[in-house]
Order: structure tokens, then C-alpha cells, then sequence
């Protein structure tokens, strides 16, 4: 994760809610930060965290983007490196890969097209799903592709999905997924019925992932999602035993358009095959977003 800055505001513009939002407020915004990142250690995860070093890299706090951790037994995890589609946002892999390194992941470059990593990578039932036709586009997911060892699914999406996080949700803990057809290529639909089977796609509209159904962060039967996601949603999760945990992300989501998914670069590795630089730890982060409030 990467927390915005004090003078975090909207540079690119490139998505369906900031292309006509008005300006954040970046204190705000630093809170519904750490909400979040406290709510996932809560949870039993740990929060690495990368500053910004530039207030010019007002991408970073979307960090679905900054690359894509692979598991290797018996060796350092793979760190894919994304190639970015918007301009403004490129710089931003020079400071993960640094912070990667230092933590002890081998650093891998898919080396042509456009990739933007795990905000197009998903993972349910020993399969990975990657996605193209948003920002990423074929040749950069193929490109990619040769760093995900096992079974590979490619979907194609379309807008306003950008990324493939706002197509489909993978929820493993209860063996289903939210998936919506309307922005996802016909065969690629198809190829995920055959898959993984009706039973378990629960379709979701445009209308409800505009409103970010499929933004959620799953941990285990907890959903942690942002305050927009609509009633009729939340009550069919609840139904199959999650519990979903709303959160306040006036700035970082409905102006800037990144859900609590978006934010999170989530990685599974084995104990002791990365350290963490203590500065990078969330208390050390935490204190810095606290003395600015």
C-alpha cells in the first residue's frame, strides 16, 4: 500500500468518478487510508507501506498497479513490474522495485506493452485470471503471462471496467464470485461458465459496479468495502455468510475512483522469504498520517 501525501490531489483524471469529481481533500483522504490498512491488520494481514516520494506521484495510493507478487517454493518470490498506461503514473515502478528488492523479492520486467498488474489479476479455485481491454492490452498480459506458473484464464473486459477488479470479485471463502457479463467480452464469459460454472458466477449490473460491487478487499468471510456499494449487493453476500464492513472512502473512492481493492497489492509468501524495512511497517506510517491530522 502507499499512503496519499498532504498535497495528494487529482492529476489524471482517468476514470468514470474523477473525470468529473471535485478536488479531494487530502487530509480526509490520509484517513480513510490508514481505516483501511488498520482494518486489514486487524484481520491478520500486514500492511507494507511505500511514502511517495514525490508529490507528483498521485497514482501511488492505488497500488493494485504497482506490480504483482508470485510465489515460488524453494525460491525468492517473483516482483512482476507493471508497464503503466498513463503517463503520469509510470515513474511510480522505479520506487516498488527498489522497495521490492530491498525486501528480498527477485524483480521481473515484462519488458513491452501495457500491463498494470494486479489490478488485472485475480485468483480462485487453483486458476489465475488475467485481464486485458481495459488499460492493459494483450501483448502486455501475454508479456506478462510467462511469470504465472499453473492454469492461466485471460478475460477480456471492456469499459467502464478498466481494470478487470471491477469486472470480477473472486470470494474463495465461500466458493463464488461476482462477475458482470455486461463488460466482459462474450467469449470470455463464456470460457468462464466452462470453467468455473453457473452455480457459482453471481452476476452483477454496470449500474452495481459503478458503484463499485466488485471493488470489495475480501479477508476470509469479511468484505471490506466502501460505503457506495449498493444494499441489493450487500445483502446477497450476507446471504451466503460473508459479512460486509462498510467503509467511509468519500475521497480516495468516490472522487478518485480506487475502491478498497484498488489500494492493495495483496501478496501470499511463505514466512521469512521477505523482510520488511521497519519504516515501511504501517505503526511507522501511521504516526506520520496521525501528527498531520
Amino acid at each position: 500500500m502507499s499512503p496519499p501525501g498532504r498535497g495528494w490531489a487529482l492529476r489524471g483524471r482517468n476514470n468514470f468518478r474523477s473525470r468529473e469529481a471535485p478536488q479531494v481533500d487530502a487530509r480526509k483522504a490520509r484517513r480513510e487510508w490508514l481505516a483501511l490498512a488498520r482494518a486489514i491488520e486487524a484481520r491478520g494481514g500486514t500492511v507494507v507501506a511505500l511514502t511517495s516520494p514525490s508529490e507528483l506521484l498521485t497514482g501511488m495510493p492505488y497500488a493494485a498497479e504497482c506490480g504483482q507478487v508470485v510465489a515460488r517454493e524453494g525460491h525468492a518470490p517473483w516482483f512482476v513490474l507493471p508497464r503503466m498506461m498513463s503517463e503520469h503514473r509510470r515513474a511510480e515502478r522505479e520506487h516498488w522495485a527498489a522497495l521490492a528488492e530491498r525486501m528480498g523479492f527477485e524483480v521481473v520486467d515484462p519488458g513491452v506493452g501495457i500491463w498494470e498488474a494486479h489490478g488485472d489479476v485475480a485468483h480462485i479455485d487453483g486458476a489465475t485470471l488475467l485481464f486485458w481491454g481495459g488499460r492493459t492490452k494483450l501483448e502486455g498480459l501475454e508479456a506478462a503471462a510467462r511469470w504465472f506458473p499453473g492454469e492461466v484464464v485471460r478475460v477480456q473486459v471492456r469499459e467502464p471496467a478498466f481494470h478487470g477488479n471491477m469486472a470480477l470479485l473472486p470470494l474463495p471463502s465461500v466458493d463464488r464470485m461476482l462477475v458482470c457479463p455486461e463488460v466482459i467480452a462474450p467469449e470470455s464469459f463464456t470460457r468462464l461458465r466452462e470453467r468455473f460454472g453457473d452455480a457459482r458466477l453471481l452476476v452483477v449490473t454496470e449500474d452495481e459496479i459503478r458503484r463499485y460491487a466488485t471493488n470489495g478487499l475480501p479477508l476470509g468471510r469479511e468484505l471490506l468495502a466502501p460505503s457506495v456499494v449498493p444494499e441489493s449487493v450487500r445483502s446477497r453476500l450476507e446471504a451466503l455468510g460473508m459479512r460486509v464492513v462498510s467503509l467511509d472512502m468519500g475521497e480516495l473512492c468516490e472522487k478518485g475512483g480506487g475502491s478498497s481493492r484498488c489500494l492493495v497489492s495483496r501478496a501470499v509468501v511463505e514466512d521469512g522469504a521477505v523482510s520488511i524495512p521497519d519504516e515501511a511497517r504501517l505503526a511507522a506510517v501511521a504516526r506520520d498520517i496521525e501528527t498531520d491530522a
